[in-house]
């Protein structure tokens, strides 16, 4: 299990702040800025980079080209506001690929 010098939070201040507050790493980023700071996550010692989810549609290109590489993970996180909810489809993904199981409920 990583520890929590091997995470990063890539966002704006408001949300790396409270991260960073309890020993994450923090990347602070726009959406001029955030594409040129995952790259260079990507080159880090991070095990978990999270990131902004209203970023997703900025480094959706990025992600994709890294896909199957082990180290670092870059997992989306909900925003405030965020409508998308791609975040909780990510997670959702990665929960059942590491056990096997879909552990959310849908309420239709």
């Amino acid at each position: 299990m990583p520890g929590l010098t091997e995470i990063c939070i890539l966002g704006p201040r408001e949300l790396t702040e409270p991260f960073r507050a309890v020993g994450l790493g923090e990347a602070r980023a726009d959406e001029s800025s955030v594409l040129e700071k995952a790259r260079e996550l990507a080159l880090s010692n991070y095990k978990i980079v999270f990131y902004a989810e209203g970023f997703y549609p900025l480094l959706r290109d990025f992600l994709l080209k890294r896909k199957g590489r082990m180290f670092p993970t870059f997992v989306p996180i909900p925003s405030v506001g965020e409508e998308e909810r791609y975040a909780m489809q990510r997670v959702r993904e990665l929960i059942k690929k590491a056990i096997g199981v879909d552990v959310y409920l849908e309420v239709k």
